[in-house]
């Protein structure tokens, strides 16, 4: 959360993330991104959606600018040229 902050204090112009198990568990991660006007992305090697039904939910993807999901490490190549953008 404090890394999200910073990238707001320096000017980052986008924020990659992926939160792992907490993308379905923290709301105060979800608040944070939230709180913030840096468009985050998420990202995830595979895709939560064709994974256990808990993991259905994403309180990061709830507030993330867009998400790249399901495509390996290209997720992480998709979201940099998607941020490249912005």
């Amino acid at each position: 959360m404090d890394w999200l902050h910073e990238a707001q204090a320096v000017g980052a112009k986008a924020v990659l993330i992926n939160a792992g198990a907490y993308t379905h568990t923290s709301i105060a991660l979800h608040d944070a991104i939230k709180s913030i006007k840096v468009p985050v992305i998420e990202v995830h090697l595979s895709d939560p959606m064709k994974r256990e039904a808990f993991r259905h939910i994403s309180y990061v993807g709830m507030v993330a600018h867009s998400c790249f999901a399901g495509h390996g490490a290209k997720s992480y190549e998709l979201a940099l040229d998607a941020a490249a953008r912005l």
